[in-house]
């Protein structure tokens, strides 16, 4: 579980630097106009989020796994409700800036999302 763990972490950690480098670069060279100084929290926080959720979910399909679909289904609404707020909370702050920090989260969001289901399969299919 560890090292699968382990693994996880490092490679959402490259790809939160990734599209943080990315980002910056779109920013620095493409759309200056948009820049806006909170980008980097966005995948700061997904990280976070993806990182816990999916250590949960782990320990979750240890345990029992007849019951890991339901816990599966209650992380993944939980992680969303918890996103949700954090748009609403940004939106509140800086009205200004939600077309790029919209497009920022989903395209974060999107490419955490997909390595985690990925990851979670491959981690269930090797505990058979």
């Amino acid at each position: 579980m560890y090292a699968s763990l382990r693994k996880f972490i490092f490679t959402v950690l490259f790809i939160a630097l990734l599209i943080t480098a990315l980002g910056y670069g779109l920013f620095l060279f493409l759309v200056p106009q948009y820049y806006f100084p909170y980008f980097p929290a966005i995948p700061a926080f997904i990280l976070m989020v993806t990182i816990l959720v999916h250590a949960y979910l782990i320990k979750a399909s240890e345990n029992d796994p007849r019951k890991f679909t339901s816990k599966y289904l209650g992380a993944t609404g939980l992680k969303m409700f918890i996103y949700l707020l954090f748009i609403v909370v940004f939106l509140f702050v800086d009205t200004t800036r939600a077309v790029p920090f919209l497009i920022i989260f989903l395209v974060t969001y999107a490419a955490f999302t997909l390595y985690e289901a990925i990851s979670i399969l491959n981690f269930l299919k090797k505990d058979k």
